[in-house]
């Protein structure tokens, strides 16, 4: 009797407990919720998402509170939350997806690190070594004390600084030194591209020191001319440079970057390393994809879709000092796409930790397709037109088909579609 009264005791205990959990979590947004467990959703257990519940629970609280305030940035507290919500979702994905042991850095790992930040030391000290002689006496040494207050404190303000000092010489590509001083990349060759699109080599002086060799440069012209074949000098009309550069074999493959303030012409940059192989010439599997993707920075970021150096606006994507146009393709995109976990990727990208990007990967595995499109919505964007360009359209209903989709809703972009893949189809590449 004394043992059913406490199996009695201990139902109505747990019916209780349920009771007062759908009560407290009346006001909260429930597909918000499920939305940051991705598919940890079907595998962890009651407790663990009751746990998880009261975390999210205060943020829905304290993100409500921001939303009518219409304020863009997070509270102390709701950075702290969020934070240390995000640690709970790790610790659960690890558990449940992860399958990857622990990164253990070899000795030779930690030596290449070593190697390269010395490497990097070598090129920043041959890059003041030659602009002294280019520049006056006082503008040198006020920028070297700049630069060694940036890397004490990581300020960007003294950057800009050492770019005032720098835009009164015309002879020094200003925009390109201050960010070799960010990233001291190996920076091979550096060509202005003519009304053909046509490369012409150009002084990059004091970043190169030699001129690369008429070999080199028939490799770089080989690389350019399969660019301007596959993308066709249309597409390519907003660029005026082309760059080659190697931060290291199996880093980025390429990169594109503004010039000027409103981001209305742009140029290129191809690592050698990672774009051919240098015993047969041979273009690795990656080029084409990447390219493209590319490309996709170009025609979301430029002047008509974005504003630069603006305020960010709360109903609008924003990112660094970017705010996308009201119907621009990637505010229509976030829109539709990232609305529901952009405070929690915003947390992640201020961690600013490659296992971490990954682990929210995992959790919305079903929505990217890469692991790279995860890292933020333009990042996602560009992967997702790449796909789009590159493969057959799809015709299932996951959240990264979707996305692949959304691009034919678009005649211009299945224009832009339909002309790089005739090219393609010329190489075996389109799918």
């Amino acid at each position: 009797m004394k043992k059913i009264s406490i199996a009695i005791a201990l139902l109505v205990l747990v019916i209780v407990y349920q009771l007062m959990l759908n009560i407290f979590f009346v006001s909260m947004d429930e597909n918000k919720f499920k939305q940051s467990l991705g598919v940890l959703s079907d595998e962890i257990k009651p407790y663990e998402r009751d746990y998880l519940k009261i975390l999210y629970k205060r943020i829905d609280k304290f993100e409500k509170e921001r939303v009518e305030k219409n304020a863009l940035d997070f509270t102390y507290k709701e950075e702290n939350l969020r934070t240390f919500y995000n640690k709970a979702l790790n610790r659960l994905t690890d558990k449940y997806l992860s399958e990857d042991e622990a990164v253990v850095f070899t000795l030779d790992e930690q030596n290449q690190k070593i190697n390269e930040n010395n490497q990097n030391k070598t090129r920043i000290d041959g890059l003041f070594a030659r602009l002294e002689g280019s520049i006056s006496e006082n503008d040198f040494y006020e920028i070297k004390d700049l630069y060694s207050k940036y890397q004490s404190t990581y300020e960007y303000s003294y950057l800009d600084d050492i770019e005032t000092i720098l835009s009164t010489y015309d002879e020094i590509n200003t925009d390109i030194l201050v960010e070799y001083l960010l990233d001291p990349i190996d920076i091979k060759a550096y060509f202005k591209l003519s009304s053909k699109k046509n490369l012409l080599e150009e002084s990059l002086w004091p970043i190169i020191e030699n001129q690369p060799s008429e070999t080199e440069i028939e490799l770089y012209e080989k690389i350019w001319s399969e660019i301007k074949f596959s993308l066709g000098e249309d597409l390519l009309s907003s660029l005026d440079y082309f760059l080659v550069y190697s931060d290291g074999k199996d880093e980025s493959l390429a990169y594109v970057n503004y010039l000027d303030d409103k981001a209305s012409r742009w140029y290129m940059a191809i690592d050698i390393e990672d774009s051919i192989n240098i015993k047969d010439n041979t273009l690795n599997d990656e080029f084409y994809f990447t390219i493209v993707h590319e490309l996709a920075h170009i025609i979301t970021l430029n002047d008509t879709q974005a504003i630069y150096n603006s305020e960010p606006v709360a109903t609008r994507y924003f990112e660094d000092n970017i705010s996308m146009k009201e119907n621009s393709y990637l505010n229509d995109f976030y829109i539709r796409f990232w609305t529901d976990f952009f405070d929690e990727a915003r947390i992640i990208q201020k961690l600013d930790n490659e296992d971490i990007r990954y682990k929210f990967f995992l959790r919305h595995e079903n929505s990217f397709v890469t692991d790279y499109a995860a890292t933020n919505a333009s990042e996602d964007i560009a992967e997702s037109f790449a796909y789009f360009v590159i493969n057959d359209k799809p015709k299932g209903n996951e959240v990264w088909e979707q996305k692949v989709r959304f691009f034919y809703e678009f005649e211009e972009l299945v224009k832009i579609r339909n002309t790089i893949r005739n090219k393609l189809q010329d190489i075996d590449l389109a799918a």
